[in-house]
């Protein structure tokens, strides 16, 4: 089963960027087809909420097919939306699949985890913002593991509780920042899809100044639980060389280069979404990595890698497939319906202020994620429903940064998300303690100041 439900998702990847490219019209429409039979066959494999999702997605499907007297109109366009995330998510599994067992990787996160305890919050912060690059929510594992680490040498369990907690807060902000801008982050990969006129060069170079804003806003809430601490408290010995040891930053340098110079150039030249460039590029570096690491037998390494990845690696994601999927599925179907209602009913949403459809993302999207709704599944039905750009009188950029700005805003505050799970596991906490008790001043603090950015932006 593992070796049919790899070659279907590398197959799906295949497919996706035949159609980003214009290779062949007809790819995209098969790799719905194909999605349909991976979720057929990943469906007894998952359990709990994955199961909802599916049984949603099936019951807006059998609405279509019953009610509409075009269903292909809805069901197609939310097919093809489907496979792409399948795609896009294996296409950076690649990706993560090296890194996590990359020397360089583990060498550069013990850098950022054996810095000064005054510049620390900054490193992780910013650090773990290229981390998730290539790791997604492994650079929190990875990162976070380091930091309890280093905590676990104040022999005060308060202050080791709270010094955990601090550098696990770091990690957590860096990871959340790195929505605002990274373009290997859904959410700047199917905002920009989904928002008309949008480009990936502004809202990178938009998006590293909300994820600067995020960032010193985290250090000044930190700076606070600093304060907190007694006087005396140990200072953990650190690790002197890995401290030092800049140059093991170089990797994360070129390989951000690699990946965000050609996305942008396809972008702006041959005007090919930089989701699908990903698609060809992340697998592409990730075999060059192989083959650099590599110092004997390069090509056999590189062929049994690609076997791990593809019959072990993909199948092993069956509950982040499942989820994912459906949910840009859902969210996909669902606004398309709900777009098509508001225009029978003829509802004008232009009428309302444009300066609170800049604000609405920012509240609901942050909100649906306490309902455990994932922010795919809101963002597809959300923008599909907004009036354009040039309907509203607002810039493209600031719509894309404020949609994009809720779904930064989710990751740190819903006791549902894997980022806040991951963080609460290791600190040892519920979710809910992560979500609200660490989380709330700073995501607070964070939606007010970058409230403010988008409409100025506007």
């Amino acid at each position: 089963m593992s070796i049919v439900i790899g070659t279907l998702l590398v197959a799906i990847v295949v497919l996706n960027l035949l159609d980003g490219f214009g290779v062949d019209p007809r790819a995209a429409s098969l790799g719905g087809v194909l999605s349909i039979l991976v979720l057929v066959l990943l469906a007894p494999q998952v359990r709990g909420s994955r199961h909802v999702f599916l049984a949603i997605s099936v019951a807006l499907a059998g609405y279509c097919l019953l009610v509409l007297a075009a269903p292909g109109e809805v069901l197609w366009p939310a097919l093809e939306r489907a496979s792409f995330i399948i795609g896009f998510f294996c296409a950076l599994a690649s990706l993560q699949h090296v890194a996590g067992r990359s020397p360089a990787i583990t060498r550069a996160a013990a850098f950022l985890a054996n810095q000064p305890p005054g510049r620390r919050y900054l490193a992780l912060g910013f650090g773990t913002q290229v981390f998730a690059l290539m790791l997604s929510y492994g650079a929190l594992s990875l990162l976070g593991t380091m930091a309890r680490r280093s905590a676990e040498q104040e022999p005060d369990p308060a202050v080791r509780a709270l010094r955990a907690r601090r550098m696990l807060q770091g990690a957590q902000c860096g990871f959340s920042a790195s929505l605002c801008w990274s373009p290997l982050a859904f959410a700047t990969v199917i905002t920009t899809a989904l928002i008309p006129g949008a480009m990936l060069g502004p809202v990178v170079a938009y998006g590293l100044v909300s994820a600067l804003i995020i960032v010193v806003i985290g250090w000044l809430v930190d700076r606070r639980l600093k304060g907190t601490l007694p006087r005396g408290t140990v200072v953990p010995q650190r690790d002197a060389a890995a401290a030092h040891d800049v140059k093991s930053l170089r990797p994360l340098g070129w390989l951000l280069a690699a990946v965000a110079v050609p996305s942008i150039l396809a972008d702006v030249l041959w005007d090919v979404q930089p989701a699908h460039t990903v698609l060809g590029l992340v697998p592409l570096i990730a075999a060059v990595w192989v083959l650099i690491e590599t110092r004997r037998g390069r090509w056999g390494e590189l062929g049994a890698r690609s076997r791990a990845y593809t019959f072990g690696d993909l199948p092993g994601y069956r509950a982040e497939l499942v989820l994912l999927s459906t949910a840009g599925f859902i969210g996909t179907a669902a606004g398309a319906l709900l777009l098509a209602w508001l225009s029978t009913h003829a509802l004008d949403l232009s009428a309302i202020p444009a300066r609170v459809f800049l604000v609405l993302p920012i509240l609901l999207i942050p909100l649906a994620g306490q309902l455990g709704l994932n922010p795919i599944l809101f963002v597809s039905l959300f923008a599909q429903v907004l009036p354009s750009p040039e309907q509203l009188g607002v810039s493209t950029i600031s719509l894309v940064m404020a949609l994009i700005t809720g779904w930064t805003l989710t990751a740190p505050t819903s006791p549902f998300t894997a980022s806040v799970m991951i963080i609460s596991r290791l600190g040892g906490v519920t979710p809910a303690e992560v979500a609200f008790k660490w989380n709330g001043a700073f995501v607070l603090l964070s939606a007010l100041a970058l409230g403010i950015w988008v409409q100025i932006l506007a």
